[in-house]
């Protein structure tokens, strides 16, 4: 692209640039997290293993974005916003998070092993019988302990703190840049990510640019294009932001100096393309 122009906000160049620069920052935050893994360090592992879905995750979408599914970049956009916080939650409580997150898992695995669902008339179950009857180690026990309410039923979260004060504790660790880029795509990610998660009508028309004001929605097939363009062009550009953050997070714990201002350097001259 001429540098000394930018295209147009909606157009298919526009988008175009979106999805070049994903994949530009995808391809330097492979190379970065092939050179994360080491065993003998938890935080090193879980963050390496936080991040995998990321790229997976970031590669799907570069694929949907290219025959204009807005839907599922939204839906793909939400387990990568969550990847980060955790990412940026486990750098910024420690082991103690890792260790949480291990148990969590831990238990959850051997839950399992036999699952049971009941409602009125219809019963379905999958698994080993009288998996209870089974020895365990005193740390699974210790893990279904930790993650069992009163009634002995599962507790489902594995941490007590909600996403406002995850964004709260990385911002507080990481600085304001962070916390705000992760406070943008909770604002703009999160909440109709899940409307269409959750299959409802706002998600439906939302998807539809339907949910602006009347004057507003788009009426035919070209204006539907550019609403579209813009809409995934948004979610692709708030997907590198969040890239960059993962990559600012492990950069801080285990110095990657080239891996990271790769992903910096691509960020800043995308971003100077659209000045002004």
């Amino acid at each position: 692209m001429d540098l000394s122009t930018k295209p147009p906000l909606g157009s298919t160049e526009y988008l175009h640039e979106a999805q070049k620069n994903l994949d530009r920052v995808l391809a330097a935050f492979w190379r970065m997290n092939d050179n994360l893994p080491k065993i003998e360090d938890d935080l090193r592992m879980a963050m390496s293993m936080m991040a995998w879905p990321i790229i997976e995750s970031g590669i799907s979408m570069l694929m949907l974005s290219g025959v204009s599914k807005l839907r599922d970049c939204l839906i793909l956009a939400r387990p990568i916003l969550e990847h980060t916080l955790n990412i940026g939650y486990f750098g910024a409580k420690g082991e103690n998070a890792v260790n949480g997150a291990l148990q969590h898992s831990h238990q959850k695995a051997y839950r399992d092993l036999k699952r049971e669902i009941s409602i009125k008339d219809f019963k379905l179950a999958i698994g080993l019988d009288n998996l209870e009857n089974f020895p365990i180690s005193d740390n699974l026990r210790e893990a279904i302990e930790e993650f069992s309410n009163e009634k002995g039923f599962e507790i489902r979260a594995w941490t007590g703190d909600n996403t406002r004060k995850k964004i709260e504790l990385i911002s507080d660790k990481y600085g304001k840049e962070i916390g705000m880029i992760l406070t943008i795509n909770l604002f703009y990610i999160y909440r109709h990510s899940s409307e269409i998660i959750h299959g409802t009508l706002f998600g439906s028309i939302y998807s539809r640019g339907m949910t602006n004001l009347v004057q507003e929605w788009p009426i035919n097939d070209d204006e539907f294009k550019r609403f579209n363009n813009i809409e995934i062009s948004f979610v692709l550009i708030n997907t590198i932001l969040l890239i960059y953050c993962v990559a600012r997070i492990i950069h801080t714990h285990f110095p990657m100096e080239d891996g990271f201002n790769n992903i910096n350097d691509i960020v800043i001259k995308y971003r100077e393309q659209f000045k002004n």
